[in-house]
């Protein structure tokens, strides 16, 4: 009796293509720590945004989309029904920031006193919060008056690079955009965090 020959196909299954807001962009164009009309690229880190989703909070990733980026987090069906509001146009990105500081006084990933990182201070207006509800599931916001938004940066070389490895950088980035937080402004400057100097050794501009 012949054997039964089952040879093997592809079975078409249920896999979805994952979310795109879940891709998070490799870079991001800011100000430079040195010069505030000078724009300079950054490389942004995925770790902290991924593991806050892994236990279940979305806003960190929402924050890094619209105001870090300045664009509306690409969910399904986001664009169509916040694009051409008001407040779309109102998001603001990391080419906002109005000061910078460098060294945030505490311990940071390999940086133990904090010395070599940059804080991008913006005043955004509006962001996107996660609410679940037919057609979409985010929703603008307004940002409250009393709060200012920090972005952090690690510089690759913080004295400035070394001419000649400037053309071997992946898309001329000078650091990398590390996490980022809303924070309590400042009672009597309201564009800054506040304690503003006690939490950074040095403003830049």
């Amino acid at each position: 009796m012949d054997k039964l020959v089952h040879p093997f196909r592809v079975i078409d299954g249920g896999g979805q293509t994952p979310a795109r807001w879940l891709d998070i962009p490799s870079a991001v164009i800011g100000r430079s720590p040195y010069r505030r009309d000078e724009n300079v690229v950054y490389r942004i880190a995925q770790h902290d945004a991924r593991k806050a989703l892994e236990h279940g909070r979305k806003q960190p990733l929402l924050d890094l989309w619209s105001v870090v980026l300045g664009e509306i987090p690409p969910v399904n069906n986001a664009l169509a029904k916040w694009g051409k509001t008001a407040e779309a146009h109102g998001l603001s990105s990391l080419l906002s920031a109005h000061a910078c500081f460098r060294g945030i006084k505490r311990p940071a990933g390999n940086d133990d006193k904090g010395f070599d990182f940059y804080a991008f201070v913006s005043k955004p207006a509006i962001f996107f919060v996660y609410d679940p509800s037919i057609g979409c599931v985010i929703k603008p916001s307004y940002v409250p008056d009393d709060v200012v938004h920090v972005t952090y940066v690690r510089l690759d070389y913080p004295e400035g690079r070394p001419a000649k490895e400037c053309s071997m950088v992946p898309n001329g980035a000078v650091g990398v955009v590390t996490h980022w937080e809303f924070v309590e402004a400042h009672r009597d400057a309201p564009n800054l965090p506040t304690n503003f100097t006690e939490r950074y050794r040095q403003q830049k501009w």
